[in-house]
């Protein structure tokens, strides 16, 4: 299979997740008297990757909570401004496959508001947690969202949705975080984080290999992660690894959003 405009050997649909306090709040971990809108995430680790992809000259794709569209709006705004696509993962990262049909559209409905609000448009969606509802596609078409990007499954378009899903294997959080070590036991990776070095070489093995085989994958990076000088050191090694794919057309890498455009046209009306 050939990936792109330019019709290449692989494809790399680059993206981000999160941004701020708002998974924290969700949890109710978020303290009481701290306060709002001053995340590292977003003051720090955000303005040095924004510089980072733009010195590789690489397109990503930002799920972001809506509530930043509140919290942080310059910020919003700047990922925009720099060319990256925005698109929604929830209002304050819910947990999505828990969520009644009616919330479920309140969230979506009110997500959307916000990111209009500050001038950007979204077309994409990545439910907190990797899954949807039984009602998602219904929900998302009437939101006026067309792609999204759940846990597993395949590239494809189905009932007027381009997915573009992911697999946990290409998530930082999955390799980094102790919250992910019964998910990883379950899938037998093993409980135990990786370190970040030995993260990095993995996740630029994968692209390498999706290269290789004619094969698309999507590749999840966060942003809070990144505080962790040794993590962000492997970001830079991934990024320019990218790049590198990308200038010896090997890979078409890619935001999600030029991804499901693409598999639209190829689908045809």
């Amino acid at each position: 299979m050939a990936f792109g405009p330019d019709r290449l050997p692989g494809a790399v649909v680059l993206t981000f997740d999160n941004l701020g306090e708002a998974s924290e709040l969700e949890r109710g971990t978020w303290p009481p008297d701290a306060p709002l809108g001053s995340h590292p995430s977003v003051t720090v680790a955000l303005p040095r990757l924004l510089d980072e992809l733009a010195g590789h000259g690489l397109i990503a794709t930002f799920f972001v909570e809506a509530i930043n569209c509140e919290l942080y709006p310059d910020a919003v705004r700047e990922i925009a401004a720099r060319g990256h696509e925005l698109a929604i993962h929830g209002w304050r990262h819910e947990q999505w496959e828990t969520l009644a049909p009616a919330r479920e559209r309140e969230l979506l409905v009110r997500s959307a508001r916000a990111f209009t609000a500050l001038g950007v448009d979204t077309t994409g969606f990545r439910p907190p947690g990797g899954r949807l509802t039984a009602r998602s596609p219904e929900l998302l078409r009437a939101a006026g969202i067309y792609w999204c990007s759940p846990e597993g499954g395949a590239f494809e378009l189905r009932g007027g949705i381009a997915y573009v899903p992911f697999e946990w294997q290409h998530v930082d959080a999955y390799h980094l975080m102790a919250h992910f070590a019964q998910l990883r036991l379950a899938r037998g990776d093993g409980a135990q984080a990786l370190a970040p070095d030995a993260l990095a070489r993995r996740l630029v093995a994968a692209v390498q290999e999706a290269a290789l085989r004619e094969r698309a994958l999507t590749v999840i990076l966060h942003p809070f992660l990144m505080l962790d000088e040794a993590w962000f050191a492997g970001v830079r090694e991934l990024l320019a690894q990218l790049a590198a794919l990308a200038r010896q057309r090997r890979a078409w890498v890619v935001a999600g959003g030029a991804f499901a455009q693409l598999a639209r046209r190829r689908a045809g009306p």
